[in-house]
């Protein structure tokens, strides 16, 4: 990728927006160790993985917006502690990223960075009308996001070199997300 891709923005970006994602559908399942897993899609060797129900308003008391809702001090709303913990597990999972080495595949590559994209991005304007942040934060992230969806070519990954290769090589994987191939190749 160019020059102009941030590496720490996206991961920076993409988790903030992924732990607000509580919109999107969320599974949960344990492994042969017994470590509790979230994701948003259910592992391929865990097909009775159930998904979470969460509810995006959280409690009532004192201090709480309208409806019960707890707010921050910039007004928008707060998640419940079960949804936070749930979008901590669900941001680590995006943080890892698959150590078999795909085969280049710049159009593979391509279209998964701008389905990710497209997907934060859905997710960012659901958690704006959700109330979850503000249409400032909102602005400030969907316009890198989108400026960055349009430097992800066929073109720029061909010509590609160096960490912007490896980040390129990292996205041909489809097990792998956008905010960990970005930590992983940060320059």
């Amino acid at each position: 990728m160019t020059s102009t891709w941030s590496r720490p923005a996206w991961a920076l970006l993409g988790l903030a927006w992924a732990c607000l994602a509580a919109a999107q559908p969320v599974y949960k399942w344990v492994d042969a160790e017994g470590r509790t897993h979230y994701g948003s899609q259910r592992p391929p060797d865990q097909v009775d993985a159930p998904q979470v129900k969460v509810a995006p308003n959280g409690s009532s008391g004192a201090g709480a917006g309208r409806f019960g809702e707890e707010r921050n001090a910039d007004g928008t709303k707060k998640l419940p502690k079960e949804v936070r913990e749930m979008a901590d597990g669900l941001a680590q999972g995006l943080r890892k990223v698959d150590p078999r080495e795909t085969p280049l595949n710049c159009a593979t590559a391509v279209d998964n960075i701008r389905s990710q994209v497209d997907t934060m991005l859905e997710t960012g304007q659901k958690n704006l009308k959700g109330g979850y942040i503000t249409q400032a934060q909102f602005d400030a992230t969907a316009g890198k996001f989108r400026e960055a969806r349009t430097h992800a070519t066929v073109a720029d990954c061909q010509a590609s070199t160096g960490r912007s290769r490896a980040m390129y090589q990292c996205m041909t994987n489809p097990y792998n997300h956008l905010v960990g191939c970005a930590e992983k190749h940060r320059p």
